[in-house]
């Protein structure tokens, strides 16, 4: 029998034809390259049409298209400068001013409207009625009135007209003062000892960034949960502090480091020595002492805080403890004695009503601060006050400037008694302290001060004091930013509270429960349990009011706070810049606003839950 042979084993490959190739024309993926190839094309194109137009219309114009005139003197004065500036100084440095005032009303407004948003938060989930009302009226009417609305309120209704007159502010605990120039406080500020303390600074910070690596690798060892933080942050704190201690170990006083201080214009200077030339030396404290002195000032009717001040005089703000004695007179002693005039202090050795003792008490009844044939109180009366061991401690500004009282010499004081008084024309705002009387024919006398510099470490404290018409030392806020302040951070504050009730409320029920369930009390329930929960759903929200708090800062003009925009504002018309202006305002807001999404992007992402 004959076998068939095989199909398979003689099959032979078949031809099969090759697939069309589809021409570029026709490739789907290929026409979607070229279509976003044209369309960057276009828009590159549109972009320099419109740019090139701009330019030759500006160009035309004889207006500026560059940045160039970044470099031109600005010319602008500007009362609130965070860095050292002048008047003569160049636009960028003008407009580098506004940024750096547009991040302190920033930072600040975002720390004060989170701490605020969060209590107002809390509170209107409280089981006490008065308080979950309070925070519901807070809300509902604060973020319904127009922001710019609240910035005019508080400049124009409260900042301006209530805080006593410069010549006789509030003084506050901690050595704060408040007047309607603004609020000033002691402040910290680097001498010329800090590079000494550099180092330590440096280690510290190495040191506490192992101290948290240490820590977070002992909790996972140890497959525990605990805080991480006070670990880094005492070592810091360690290395820190005792770099700071031995800073201040070295108490001498470099010879290169001078004070040169004019009594009579209550003016000097600390300047420090470097390759044969001398330069301000900043933030040193120098201890002025003067044997004997007088100051001298007139009494006025000042209305303050919306009420009539009568026969108010006020000398520069003084200390008791800053002499060893002190002596009032009135200018001329025989026309104070027969009107019966007398001397009361509301505010001891600085500020005291002028009033005639009718009834010869020795105190201030009821009436006798005013004249009955007047119906006014007893202005232009001069004072003279005569202060024997007057000793205060300065510290320098940042310019090297170091300001006192003007004082005068006592002998001169006395020649000026004997002479007709003619009081000081006042009306001014900060007209205060003015000369009680001048005299004619008097000896020239020179007041002697005895200056001494004192030893400082890394860090010295400067404490605010108004030696004339002005605050000197610490650092102060000005009405303009204060103002600004408040209204921006109590309107943001108001959306922060709800965005805080409603991520406490997202928070299931059931946490709680079983939160009290394990013997957990209400305290540690809401800050173990329910708020660390909240803060995931609170956040992402929180994040567009602090950049709505700072794109609204703009508004800064309402209060004649000289933030970014403001300056901007004001380089624009002097320079007619506004496209190179515009471009940079969009830069530094969208700088701003990246920043704060960075670093809140990345706390965010840590507080997310991790699915396993």
């Amino acid at each position: 029998m004959e076998l068939e042979p095989d199909p398979m084993v003689n099959a032979q490959p078949r031809n099969h034809t090759a697939e069309p190739v589809v021409p570029f024309w026709r490739n789907v993926k290929v026409i979607g390259i070229l279509a976003q190839v044209a369309f960057v094309l276009v828009l590159v194109a549109g972009v320099g049409i419109l740019v090139n137009n701009v330019t030759t219309a500006l160009a035309r114009a004889n207006l500026p298209a560059d940045f160039s005139f970044l470099r031109n003197p600005a010319g602008i004065p500007i009362a609130e400068r965070p860095i050292p500036y002048q008047v003569t100084d160049t636009y960028a440095r003008a407009l580098l001013i506004g940024f750096l005032n547009t991040l302190k009303i920033a930072v600040v407004g975002v720390a004060l409207a989170t701490l605020i948003g969060v209590l107002v938060g809390v509170m209107r989930l409280s089981a006490n009625w008065l308080l979950r009302t309070l925070a519901t009226v807070y809300v509902e009417v604060l973020r319904n009135i127009p922001l710019a609305v609240q910035i005019v309120f508080w400049y124009s209704a409260i900042l301006l007209p209530f805080p006593p007159r410069i010549s006789d502010p509030v003084a506050l605990p901690g050595g704060l003062l408040l007047s309607n120039v603004g609020l000033a406080f002691p402040a910290l500020y680097p001498t010329y000892r800090f590079g000494s303390w550099v180092p330590f600074l440096v280690a510290a910070a190495v040191l506490a960034a192992l101290a948290a690596l240490w820590r977070v690798r002992q909790l996972r060892r140890l497959d525990q949960v605990g805080r991480v933080w006070p670990y880094p942050l005492v070592a810091f704190l360690v290395v820190a502090g005792g770099g700071l201690a031995f800073s201040y170990a070295d108490r001498s006083v470099p010879p290169e480091l001078a004070v040169s201080f004019d009594a009579e214009r209550g003016r000097g200077t600390t300047t420090i020595a470097e390759d044969g030339r001398s330069r301000p030396a900043a933030f040193v404290p120098v201890r002025i002492s003067l044997p004997t002195a007088t100051l001298t000032t007139t009494s006025q009717n000042l209305v303050e805080s919306r009420e009539v001040v009568h026969g108010t005089f006020r000398f520069p703000l003084i200390k008791e403890s800053e002499a060893e004695a002190f002596e009032f007179a009135f200018a001329d002693p025989e026309a104070a004695a027969a009107q019966g005039l007398a001397l009361h202090f509301t505010a001891f050795p600085s500020v005291g009503i002028v009033y005639a003792d009718r009834n010869g008490n020795g105190e201030l009844d009821e009436g006798e601060d005013v004249d009955p044939a007047t119906g006014r109180g007893y202005g232009g009366q001069g004072v003279v006050m005569t202060l024997t061991g007057f000793e205060r401690v300065v510290v320098s500004d940042r310019d090297g400037q170091v300001r006192m009282p003007l004082f005068k010499a006592p002998s001169a004081a006395e020649q000026a008694a004997a002479e007709p008084t003619t009081p000081a024309a006042g009306g001014g705002r900060f007209s205060a302290f003015g000369q009680a009387a001048t005299s004619s024919g008097a000896a020239e006398v020179t007041l002697e001060a005895t200056t001494e510099l004192l030893p400082v470490g890394a860090l010295v404290l400067s404490r605010a004091h108004v030696p004339v018409s002005n605050y000197e030392g610490g650092m102060r806020f000005t009405v303009n930013y204060l103002a600004l302040l408040l209204a921006l951070v109590i309107y943001t504050s108001a959306f922060i509270a709800e965005i805080v009730r409603g991520g406490i409320l997202a928070v299931p029920k059931g946490q709680r429960e079983a939160a009290h369930a394990v013997g957990l009390s209400g305290y540690q329930t809401f800050t173990l349990v329910v708020f660390p929960q909240a803060m995931r759903v609170v956040l992402p929200p929180m994040i567009s009011q602090y950049l709505n708090l700072t794109k609204n800062s703009s508004l800064a003009s309402l209060a004649g706070y000289a933030e970014l925009f403001v300056i901007a504002s004001v380089v624009s018309n002097q320079t007619g810049a506004a496209i190179p202006i515009a471009l940079l305002l969009i830069g530094a807001y969208l700088l701003i606003s990246l920043a704060f999404s960075l670093v809140l992007n990345n706390v965010n992402a840590r507080l997310a839950l991790v699915e396993r």
